[in-house]
Parts: structure tokens; C-alpha cells; sequence
């Protein structure tokens, strides 16, 4: 006896196993690496970035907290349109406020309390606390996405970037930044590393 179903179902298997190395394929290259900074002690204020690339990502929402008089992390990698939310997570009142591109202060809060800022285009903020001087963190405000803070290592990742040729660019609170052309070649890898001195 014949299944005509069997045929069928014998086509689509076949054509779903065909499809995964393109679904592989779509989900973009990646672009990673490591940066060497001298002095070594300002490798951790590090962004590398992709300066443009097409689309508009949805809006997102991220934390930072205070914690053990620091800013964790220290350096937050966001995009055009994101929300901040910044905790409490010390024993004592903090504040969060910056100096930078149009500035903002979002007043003392208590512990556990928490108060939040959306930054809605490019930029690089220098977060402090006034009644800790000490405190530092950044907020790098992107384009797009893809963008990555170094490791406590200097090394970088930036994944399911769409093919293409971008601007590759490096950003640093203290040295001069670098920049040069990365080609993305969909499902492969690219690396790149970079140094920085002053």
C-alpha cells in the first residue's frame, strides 16, 4: 500500500535540512579582537564600535548598579534610544550626574532606591557621584548595537553583525581613539586588534 503523505513529508524534511546553512548564514558574521592599551591602567575605559550600520534597533533598557562605591559596570555600552536604570545597592545615598554632552543630575538616592534616564542620541557620558567624587563610569551611547566594551583582558566581540563593509572604530576616555575599514563576511569570524598609546 502506498502513503501518499510519505512522499510529502520526505520533500519538506529534505527542504528544512537544506535551509539551516542559510538560517546559519542570516544570522551575520562577527567581528572580534583585543586591545592593547599604554598604559595598561586605562584599558578598562574601552568601546570598540561599528560607526554605522543600517537599521534602527528597538529600544532598550539597561542597569547600572552602585555598588562597593563603584559604578558596575564601569563602562556601559547602550544605543540611541535606550533607558538607563542606575540602583542602589550600597549602604549609603548616592547620586548619579553628568557633565557631559547636555548633562543631567538625577538627585541623592537612598539605598535600594533607583532612578532612571533615557539617552536618546549619540554620545559618550562621564557618570560621577558628587557625594563620592571618587566614583567614575561611563555610558557610551551608540548608533546601533554593535558595539562591545573590552574585557578585564582587553579582548572584544562583536557578533551576528549583517555582511558588509563598516568604519570600525575605537573609543577610550583617556588616549586617542583608532579607526579602519572591517569587511563582514556572513557565518564567519574577523579579527581585529588594536593599540593605543598617547
Amino acid at each position: 500500500m502506498r502513503f501518499p503523505w510519505k512522499g510529502t513529508a520526505s520533500r519538506l524534511a529534505t527542504a528544512a535540512l537544506a535551509a539551516l546553512p542559510l538560517a546559519t548564514l542570516a544570522r551575520g558574521g562577527s567581528v572580534a579582537g583585543r586591545v592593547e592599551a599604554q598604559p595598561a591602567r586605562l584599558q578598562d575605559e574601552t568601546v570598540v564600535y561599528l560607526e554605522e550600520v543600517p537599521g534602527t534597533p528597538a529600544p532598550a533598557t539597561h542597569q547600572v548598579d552602585q555598588k562597593g562605591m563603584k559604578f558596575i559596570p564601569m563602562v556601559l555600552v547602550v544605543a540611541a534610544g535606550d533607558t538607563v536604570e542606575f540602583l542602589n545597592h550600597d549602604g549609603v545615598v548616592h547620586n548619579v550626574h553628568s557633565r557631559s554632552g547636555d548633562g543631567f543630575d538625577l538627585g541623592w538616592f537612598r539605598p535600594l532606591e533607583k532612578r532612571s534616564r533615557t539617552f536618546p542620541a549619540p554620545g559618550v557620558y562621564r557618570i560621577g557621584c558628587l557625594i563620592h567624587p571618587d566614583m567614575l563610569g561611563w555610558v557610551f551611547v551608540g548608533r546601533n548595537r554593535y558595539a562591545a566594551a573590552v574585557d578585564a583582558k582587553g579582548r572584544y566581540a562583536i557578533e551576528d553583525v549583517p555582511a558588509g563593509t563598516y568604519a570600525l572604530a575605537v573609543w577610550n576616555a583617556n588616549l586617542p581613539g583608532a579607526r579602519r575599514s572591517v569587511t563582514v563576511v556572513a557565518g564567519k569570524a574577523v579579527e581585529e586588534n588594536f593599540s593605543l598609546k598617547r
